[in-house]
């Protein structure tokens, strides 16, 4: 099973890294346990193949949206089911690859039908890592609300209602597919209960015919129905990065059930269990992101049985997925954030921490109501959105912030001779350094949001999505696909990387060129060129001596602050491509070795080929005023304008957690960095000298996880490099 888990994430890391024309999968590899599929229960995938054929011909002159809701209601009907006896729920179904793989197809015909989108989609290779741009459909939170107080019956019936009222053809025909897909998702409930039934699961049974009919009554109904719909949506082709706010819109079945006698606190946490089972046994790569907490829209922290039960079941099942965000702010009891940050003590910290104060500023400057604001969750990893209101499209965009420094030394080039911004001459002074990468960095900005633009204009002829649309409540209302634009906001996110790696550099300029006098600039670029060879001695120095981000060194921060404040300023006033806005985000979760592989040596001491800095953390190795150092450097950043997320990166030596600090210095740890202006943060709590000895000795350490980047994995998953990485920043940080 581990291998199974294993070799999944590594393909799909495979598959990122070589950059794909659409940043969305579906799971397609068997789950964790098996899968138990009833293979007379539908077709095979050869008969649905030659069935998506006959339906492409036939409504190859109509609009691509009509195709995409005959195939999905085709797999729905027709599909074979999986059901295991020893499960509360179903939760898998065969095949679900098959719309994304057209997809694919559809994606590639696109960026080669015209010069302009050859970088449409393309990998990092297509710019030789300065930047790519595609269509995202991987970062989605659905409308959990509607799904859950309409069901699937419910939702058609919403679109049929719209549709009187609809003015236009293409209005109604957008309704009319919505209302056929999710009258397919009826049926696939009726022919799941029926799979169900052979093997033994009569409640589970009883709830997919109860669902198929109404909308859900009881907790098992309505963990039911979030499975069914995550598979849908999924075998769509949009991948759902957050099951939304959990304690808040399952807390009310549970009241219900506990009221009525069908179920007891104990029966209800066991349902919860295998729920969070089943979505581990999907194994997605990066995790499933579940929200608790928060204020709602009066102010008043959230915490309720639901809340309870879930941090107690995080503790105590011990998994990397599925991840949790816990909102919190001045006003949550102390009591109430000591419960969550007991399971960092325990080491479970697949746990991200959301700042209800910065966060809401920074929704309020973009426009958004109250009422929407307490409903906002992270999708995907740690990027905000309205539950149900935004599509968050947060990766549309992908800027490597560290390679306009070759353009600055090479006139407007990499070290490799492909164009990345305007020519310019060698600056002569670190201040006109500074100028000319951001002259540089600036023309990047604008083709990766010109590529991500051009993706997005197509996005309704590429990727029409009716059945995630179908539950958006202001899709309906607009009569609107999401990708012509249909939510209340549309959003798309510019992530950025490297920011300590610019930073570094910038600070060892003025180092190396002003200060000391050590090498003059057209030195330096041809240092940097030949990759610090014969100057392992400077290198050194650079990297020992030089000011380095993460440290609450002013001469590195505030470099580090003027290059976000003109990268934010430049992409949240751009417009995207499907009535929204782009937004800049802080962030790059595992792109630091895509990134670096890409990247010459930098002024900093690092050499190329090699990673560069993660997420807004100091450069592996060099945080070496420990965490608090860490949080005040973030802290100089105005981070409500990183509305695509930004992250606070963090190591607490786990001797440290677990006794003298234990769950109370982390509240106090936490709250002291949202008070400062944070705006998400994540922690390991481990020290050196236990990831030595579990390289080491890895048979030791078989429950040992590690927060990678946005999601957690177990240390004994990670490969040697990684390894490597995490102590390097380890040793760094815990000195």
């Amino acid at each position: 099973m581990k291998r199974r888990e294993f070799l999944k994430t590594l393909t799909y890391a495979a598959m990122w890294t070589g950059g794909h024309s659409c940043f969305g999968w579906s799971l397609t590899t068997e789950p964790i346990g098996g899968a138990g599929i009833d293979e007379e229960s539908g077709r095979t995938r050869a008969e649905l193949e030659k069935m998506f054929d006959a339906i492409a011909e036939a409504h190859a002159k109509e609009p691509f949206i009509v195709t995409r809701t005959k195939w999905l209601t085709a797999l729905f009907d027709h599909v074979r089911l999986a059901a295991n006896a020893d499960d509360a729920f179903v939760h898998w179904f065969a095949d679900c690859d098959l719309l994304d793989r057209r997809r694919g197809l559809r994606l590639r015909a696109f960026a080669r039908s015209a010069p302009e989108r050859e970088r449409c989609g393309a990998g990092m290779n297509a710019t030789n890592g300065a930047w790519l741009a595609r269509l995202d459909t991987s970062h989605t939170c659905p409308d959990w609300e509607s799904i859950l107080s309409l069901g699937p019956k419910g939702l058609a019936d919403r679109a049929r209602k719209r549709r009187e009222t609809a003015k236009t053809d293409d209005e109604r025909l957008f309704l009319d597919c919505v209302a056929e897909v999710y009258d397919a998702l009826s049926r696939l409930c009726v022919r799941w209960a029926a799979v169900a039934e052979t093997r033994g699961m009569r409640a589970c049974a009883e709830s997919l015919r109860a669902i198929a009919a109404r909308p859900p009554r009881t907790l098992r109904e309505a963990l039911q129905l979030s499975l069914v719909y995550d598979r849908g949506q999924e075998a769509e082709g949009e991948c759902v990065r957050s099951q939304g706010l959990f304690d808040r819109l399952y807390v009310k079945f549970y009241r219900d059930d506990l009221a009525t006698g069908r179920e007891s606190r104990d029966s209800a946490k066991a349902l919860l269990a295998d729920y969070f089972t089943r979505l581990y046994a999907q194994h997605h790569p990066n995790g499933k992101n579940i929200g608790f907490g928060g204020y709602d829209a009066e102010g008043v922290p959230v915490w309720n049985e639901i809340t309870e039960l879930g941090i107690e079941l995080h503790d105590e099942l011990n998994r990397p997925n599925p991840k949790l965000t816990y909102r919190f702010g001045k006003n949550t009891p102390r009591e109430q954030l000591e419960k969550v940050t007991t399971c960092l003590a325990n080491g479970r910290t697949s746990i991200v921490f959301a700042n209800e104060e910065v966060l809401s500023e920074m929704f309020r400057r973009r426009g958004k109501s109250v009422e929407d604001i307490a409903q906002y969750v992270l999708v995907g990893c740690y990027e905000p959105g309205i539950q149900g209101r935004e599509i968050v499209a947060s990766m549309a965009a992908e800027v490597n912030l560290a390679k306009p420094l070759e353009a600055v030394f090479n006139s407007g080039k990499d070290f490799a001779g492909s164009p990345l911004g305007p020519a310019c001459a060698l600056p002569e002074n670190a201040e006109a350094f500074e100028h000319a990468y951001l002259r540089q960095l600036d023309a990047m900005i604008t083709s990766a949001v010109e590529a991500a633009r051009m993706c997005e204009r197509a996005w309704y002829d590429l990727n029409p999505a009716p059945f995630m649309s179908g539950a958006y409540r202001d899709c309906i209302a607009n009569a609107k696909d999401y990708s012509q634009g249909g939510c209340r906001y549309n959003q798309s996110g510019i992530m950025c990387g490297g920011i300590g790696t610019v930073a570094d550099s910038l600070a060892a300029v003025r180092y190396l060129v002003d200060e000391k006098r050590l090498v003059t600039m057209a030195e330096l670029a041809e240092i940097l060129r030949a990759d610090w060879k014969d100057h392992e001695e400077l290198r050194r120095r650079v990297v020992r001596s030089a000011p380095k981000w993460g440290n609450n060194d002013d001469r590195a921060d505030l470099p580090a602050k003027r290059v976000y404040d003109a990268v934010t300023a430049r992409i949240n006033a751009e417009s995207n491509g499907h009535g929204g806005t782009f937004q800049a985000g802080f962030w790059s979760i595992d792109r630091d070795k895509p990134f670096g592989d890409c990247t010459a040596a930098t002024p900093d001491g690092r050499k190329a080929k090699t990673p560069i800095s993660r997420n807004s953390a100091a450069t592996a190795g060099c945080g070496k005023e420990g965490p608090t150092a860490i949080l005040l450097s973030n802290a100089k950043l105005d981070l409500a304008e990183s509305p695509d997320g930004h992250i606070a990166d963090v190591i607490l030596p786990a001797s440290l957690a677990k006794a003298s600090f234990g769950a109370a210095g982390i509240a106090a740890f936490l709250r002291s960095y949202f008070e400062m202006g944070g705006q998400c943060i994540h922690l390991n709590c481990f020290d050196p000298s236990t990831l030595r000895d579990a390289m080491a000795h890895p048979e030791n350490y078989p429950d040992l996880q590690v927060r990678v980047c946005g999601w957690n994995v177990r240390w004994n998953d990670l490969s040697r490099r990684e390894q490597v990485y995490f102590l390097a920043t380890a040793e760094g940080q815990t000195r």
